[in-house]
């Protein structure tokens, strides 16, 4: 695996952040919610146990309850776990059987969402970003450069960084879009050999001029980081 232009990640390294389709974990919680009559305020297994029980790693078990909880299907409280919502036992089932036959999406459709979203983001995150947020995606920033600096895999903390821009747009909606499609992106950057993106270094500078354009407010200069950022991305789609 050849990750920002460095071969930083061995296959067992690989496999830690590997993200299959979410939807094969989809399938088995479905089955785990019908077989123990789970109902709701239930609570599944936890990330670690549910790992065990299906065989994946619990970076794909995050993705599948990430999208369920997208959907409204499960909750996740924070020092609770996750638990079945108020929705119905037949309603779950109609709304994971639609979200089952949803397509797969190609890569350049993702690549295009997420511009679209994180375009929109980033002007309003320098707008509209608070003390606590921007706390956040300097942290977020921070564990990137950490990773780069001391050559530890960093694909998972890039785009928890990106996760960090638009969550600082304080717009849920676009927050929640984000979270679905990053399992799979993730998931192609694993199978590619994505080597021609940009260098280590070229990347941390160009995060750091998103975060300064967002801390100070100027949303057309963090628009206009985040293109000069996407640049090579586009490029990659149109080979």
């Amino acid at each position: 695996m050849i990750e920002h232009g460095l071969k930083l990640v061995t296959p067992e390294q690989e496999y830690e952040i590997d993200v299959a389709p979410e939807t094969d974990v989809v399938s088995e919680i479905r089955a785990l919610i019908k077989k123990h009559n789970l109902d709701a305020g239930d609570k599944l297994p936890s990330e670690r146990k549910l790992s065990e029980k299906l065989g994946v790693s619990r970076n794909q078990i995050r993705a599948g309850i990430q999208k369920l909880e997208f959907y409204g299907i499960i909750e996740t409280l924070p020092q609770s776990g996750s638990i079945i919502t108020g929705i119905g036992v037949p309603s779950i089932n109609t709304m994971m059987n639609d979200i089952l036959d949803l397509d797969t999406p190609d890569f350049n459709s993702l690549v295009e969402t997420r511009v679209i979203i994180e375009s929109h983001a980033v002007q309003m995150a320098a707008t509209r970003c608070t003390k606590e947020s921007l706390k956040q995606l300097e942290k977020a920033h921070q564990n990137f450069v950490d990773c780069i600096t001391n050559g530890l895999p960093s694909l998972i903390e890039d785009m928890k960084f990106h996760l960090a821009i638009v969550k600082a747009s304080e717009n849920s909606v676009l927050y929640g879009l984000m979270k679905i499609i990053v399992p799979d992106i993730i998931g192609h950057f694993n199978k590619e050999d994505i080597c021609d993106r940009t260098q280590a270094i070229k990347l941390v500078g160009e995060h750091t001029d998103i975060v300064e354009a967002i801390k100070n407010k100027k949303s057309d200069d963090a628009l206009e980081a985040l293109n000069i950022h996407f640049a090579a991305l586009r490029k990659y789609t149109k080979k």
